[in-house]
C-alpha cells in the first residue's frame, strides 16, 4: 500500500474544487465535504440530505464505532444549501447518489463507493498535476491545513480520534515536513 499525501499547496485545493466544480456539483460537494470535516471516505460517501441540515452533523464513525459530532463551517454550509436546492434533494436522498444504481422509478437508492471516490479524486489530481493521491488525501489535506492555522496539535488529535499527537502529526505528514526541513537546513 502506497502512501497518500495532503495537497499541501492551496493554489492545488482551489484547482481541484474548480476542476471537480466543472465536471458536477455531486464532485464538487464530495471535495468541499472531505475538505471541511476531516471525515474518512466512508463515512462521507454514506451522508444523505437530512445528516447535514443543521448546523451541526453527527456520525457514527464506521471504522471506530464512536460518534462524532461538528459544526459545519460557513463555506461548507453554503454549498450544501446551494447543492441541495439546485437538485431538489429530499431529506431522504443520499449527497452522493450512484449514478448507477436506481430503481424502476429512477430514483437513486444507493450513494457511491469509496471506489468511485477515489476515482473522482485521481481524475482532478492527475488533471492539475498531483500524486500521492488516495481517499485519505482530503482528510489529511483538512489536518495539515488546521494545524498549520491552529498549531493545536491535541485539539486535532481529538478531532481524527488518534491516541497521541505524534500519531496524529506523522499522519498529517507534518513530521516528514520536519525532518525534510531540518535536513535541507543542515550545514558544518
Amino acid at each position: 500500500m502506497r502512501k497518500v499525501e495532503p495537497i499541501r499547496d492551496i493554489d492545488d485545493i482551489e484547482r481541484m474544487k474548480y476542476y471537480l466544480r466543472s465536471k458536477s456539483d455531486r464532485n464538487y460537494i464530495l471535495i468541499m465535504c472531505g475538505l471541511y470535516s476531516g471525515l474518512r471516505i466512508s463515512d462521507i460517501v454514506k451522508l444523505q440530505v437530512r445528516d447535514v441540515l443543521k448546523d451541526r452533523i453527527e456520525i457514527i464513525e464506521q471504522k471506530t464505532g464512536k460518534t462524532r459530532y461538528f459544526a459545519v463551517n460557513s463555506q461548507l454550509r453554503k454549498a450544501f444549501d446551494s447543492y441541495i436546492k439546485d437538485n431538489e434533494l429530499k431529506s431522504y436522498d443520499y449527497l452522493f447518489p450512484s449514478r448507477k444504481r436506481k430503481r424502476v422509478d429512477g430514483v437513486r437508492i444507493s450513494h457511491i463507493g469509496r471506489v468511485a471516490a477515489y476515482q473522482i479524486f485521481k481524475d482532478a489530481a492527475n488533471h492539475i498535476g498531483i500524486y500521492n493521491i488516495g481517499t485519505h488525501t482530503m482528510r489529511k489535506t483538512f489536518g495539515y491545513h488546521f494545524y498549520k492555522q491552529t498549531q493545536n496539535v491535541v485539539l486535532l488529535m481529538e478531532i481524527f480520534n488518534h491516541a497521541s499527537p505524534d500519531i496524529t502529526l506523522r499522519y498529517i505528514g507534518y513530521k516528514q515536513d520536519e525532518l525534510d526541513k531540518a535536513m535541507l537546513d543542515f550545514s558544518y
